[in-house]
């Protein structure tokens, strides 16, 4: 009974204050090691989380993510997508779901990316997002969008910047209630061939920014362990992944003072190893 208080209590407030805020966290079990890094990253979770990171993508892939927040089932947030690589860009297909029978949120993403010459990536994708409710109440829904660009200095240095939801769309309630704006500003640094550091800053509109950082070590060949940290909330993360040829696994863990541990697990795999011309 505690447990299922406190879970609906944090999903009382998190109707109360923002709708759709569960769902445009970062995704992945590799960002959720690196501190919640994600707009300068190039791999699969940038389907959700800067479209921008996928225009590189050669092969056809396939990838789920499992995050149990706080210990808690009715806080779950649950992920899937397909990249699909073509000629002129990279199709990404996504779908998201937080929260459990009484209330969740879901977004269905269609998106594009594409590179414009070595350096500059561009990705857009169009949301259509879904609030559903105990039966005594109707379903709430809104169509959105977000913009991601990632731009390549050299070798090492990449920035990445994001916007969701720029317009300011607001869900058709009888307050009228915003989805989030979001910006994220942020750099990856391959600082030698087997370490890489990350850093970025969140604005939210709504509520103050944060900052977060995290580096990724190749401690053994495919094998790689990851730590970082947010503030504002304060947390702090880790995290392993492996690297097959057709085949990825990453989990992490987050830990909050006060609200104890949240788990991730994602798997990522490589349907084709086709080279796109």
């Amino acid at each position: 009974m505690k447990r299922f208080a406190l879970a609906g209590l944090l999903a009382f407030c998190t109707i109360v204050e923002l709708y759709a805020w569960d769902l445009i966290q970062a995704k992945g079990g590799r960002t959720n090691s690196l501190g919640r890094c994600s707009v300068a990253l190039s791999d699969f979770w940038s389907l959700h989380n800067n479209s921008a990171g996928a225009a590189s993508c050669k092969d056809l892939k396939f990838g789920i993510s499992y995050e149990n927040r706080f210990l808690l089932k009715e806080l779950n947030v649950k992920d899937a997508g397909l990249l699909i690589p073509l000629n002129y860009g990279t199709i990404g297909i996504s779908i998201s779901q937080f929260g459990y029978e009484h209330y969740n949120e879901n977004a269905i993403g269609l998106g594009i990316s594409r590179s414009f010459g070595e350096k500059i990536k561009i990705g857009l994708n169009l949301y259509y997002i879904l609030l559903r409710f105990s039966d005594s109440y109707s379903n709430k829904s809104a169509p959105t969008f977000d913009i991601g660009f990632q731009y390549k200095l050299n070798e090492s240095l990449c920035l990445g910047a994001y916007f969701f939801n720029p317009i300011n769309v607001k869900i058709n309630t009888i307050n009228k209630d915003k989805i989030p704006v979001i910006i994220r500003f942020g750099i990856s640094y391959l600082v030698v061939d087997n370490f890489m550091f990350c850093c970025e800053i969140e604005e939210n509109l709504d509520d103050n920014f944060s900052f977060r950082f995290g580096f990724e070590y190749e401690i053994f060949k495919n094998v790689y362990i990851r730590s970082g940290f947010q503030f504002k909330p304060e947390f702090f993360t880790f995290g392993i992944g492996y690297n097959y040829e057709w085949f990825t696994v990453d989990v992490a863990a987050q830990m909050n003072q006060d609200l104890g541990a949240t788990l991730t697990c994602s798997m990522i795999f490589n349907i084709t190893k086709r080279k796109i011309t």
